[in-house]
Order: structure tokens, then sequence, then C-alpha cells
């Protein structure tokens, strides 16, 4: 099992007045992935989770990254990356 964190940087504070709330929402449809989190802070857009077979993170970045453009209108060019993947 792996703790994964994946950011979004670049959001504006409007473009993202819910996404935490839609992140949590769209998250919650995805049993595999587990104890879901999401943050605004310092202008970044935090999502964590568990899941068992993500050894490199790419996968929740994938679903992360498809999230975020079908929730959010941003206004300027953004980036994602996996923040880290800690074994547990």
């Amino acid at each position: 099992m792996f703790r994964i964190t994946v950011t979004c940087k670049g959001l504006s504070e409007s473009d993202v007045s819910e996404a935490v709330a839609d992140m949590l929402f769209e998250f919650s449809q995805r049993p595999w992935q587990r104890e879901v989190k999401c943050e605004w802070r310092e202008a970044v857009l935090r999502l964590s989770a568990q899941s068992e077979g993500d050894l490199t993170g790419m996968a929740l970045l994938d679903e992360f990254q498809d999230a975020v453009v079908a929730y959010i209108n941003f206004t300027s060019e953004i980036h994602f990356e996996v923040e880290s993947v800690v074994q547990l």
C-alpha cells in the first residue's frame, strides 16, 4: 500500500472556489483510491490517497489531471506533478 500525493500549480484563488469539494466528491466515486484528502494551500491544489499498486504515483496523477480539467475552469497554464509516494 502506498500514500501518494499529487499537486496542481498555477491555479488562482478564484479558479478553485469549489475545487476541494469537487475533488473529494469525484474521488469518493473511485473505491480503489482510499483515504482521499484534498486541500488548497499556498496556491497549490494537493490531493493524496492510498493505493495498492501505484508504485510511481502516475495512475493517481492521471486521474487527478482528468478531474481538474473536468471540474475547474482555470484561466492560466497549470502544472501537475507527483509530490511523493510513500510505502505504508
